[in-house]
């Protein structure tokens, strides 16, 4: 066998790392959206890539221990790719790989931050960290080549929901057992304000402003009330209400007792209301409901979550306990 020159195993040398310098470049991604060190208040989110030499077979998003993978369209070309994953509240740590057919792979970190207002822990992001809205005319540029990003007169009634404008990219919305009527059938843009502004698809502040449009008879019964829950007192409807819907009657955005014992810390005892004879404390969770047997009982099984005449905003007068504790129990 010949003894390769020094001249002939210097080019080999050359070669192979220009081949190994293209098939890395080749797997250079960019991500688009969300930014690093950002903020978010949507636990669905989608993370858009861009791959502008078009080698990239796949790509995957790992976070929170679940790993999101996509395969990338074979073609000619850079193109872009979003993959949706789920956020936990908090901080939030993706590592984000692509890897070309040689198994050649990049990895990029990106640390976002999901806000809760039910969680006090997670209330208030890092101060580094930045509010994201993704709808804006800036960054919707990038998808407009695969997404209908601007909507039409049709899109205000679409004949199925599927057909919504919306749907592509927020499927998760109508996910729940219980839908809100303008989302199962698609009527995003009831809600949502149609605005080419610096912020598109924006919603009427404080909420109460746009439910009451449907709910008028809540907004009369509660303003004869004495006393108003804070949420309502300030019109803040979707701290409990998803607008979008829930896996919970009335789509509170938890079960409606843990949804109370977030704000009502000194009730997680278990002793409430009363000791009672057997020295054990009043169910609020885990029963059925007497007066709706379709519903999980739960604090709101006693007590108004809007308004009411009486302090604890009782759904009865309890001058006689007897007479109120019979409402529920036939003694």
């Amino acid at each position: 066998m010949k003894r390769l020159s020094t001249t002939g195993l210097a080019i080999c040398v050359i070669m192979y790392r220009l081949f190994i310098a293209d098939t890395l470049h080749a797997t250079t991604f960019t991500v688009l959206s969300p930014p690093n060190n950002t903020f978010v208040e949507s636990k669905q989110i989608s993370i858009v890539l861009s791959l502008p030499n078009g080698e990239a077979t796949t790509a995957s998003v790992i976070t929170g221990g679940k790993t999101y993978t996509k395969s990338v369209p074979t073609r000619a070309g850079g193109h872009k790719i979003c993959i949706g994953v789920t956020l936990a509240n908090g901080l939030n740590l993706l590592d984000i790989t692509t890897s070309n057919r040689s198994g050649i792979s990049e990895k990029e970190n990106l640390s976002l931050y999901l806000r809760s207002a039910l969680s006090k822990s997670h209330q208030n992001p890092p101060a580094e960290f930045k509010r994201y809205y993704f709808h804006t005319p800036a960054n919707e540029t990038a998808c407009a080549p695969c997404h209908k990003m601007e909507p039409t007169l049709y899109d205000l009634n679409p004949e199925k929901l599927e057909y919504s404008a919306c749907y592509q990219c927020h499927k998760d919305k109508a996910s729940g057992i219980y839908k809100h009527k303008p989302v199962s059938t698609g009527k995003c843009f009831s809600c949502h304000e149609v605005s080419r502004d610096k912020r598109k698809y924006t919603t009427t502040k404080p909420d109460q402003t746009m439910c009451f449009l449907c709910h008028s008879a809540q907004e009369r019964l509660w303003k004869k009330k004495r006393i108003h829950h804070g949420p309502t007192a300030v019109g803040n409807c979707t701290l409990c209400h998803d607008p979008h819907g829930s896996d919970w009657p009335s789509f509170t955005r938890l079960h409606p007792t843990d949804l109370c014992l977030n704000c009502h810390n000194d009730k997680k005892t278990g002793l409430h209301v009363i000791a009672g004879f057997f020295g054990k404390g009043h169910p609020v969770k885990a029963a059925k409901s007497p007066l709706k047997p379709d519903r999980p009982f739960s604090c709101a099984g006693c007590h108004n979550p809007h308004a009411g005449d009486t302090q604890s905003l009782l759904n009865k007068e309890r001058d006689k306990l007897e007479d109120y504790c019979q409402t529920c129990h036939k003694l």
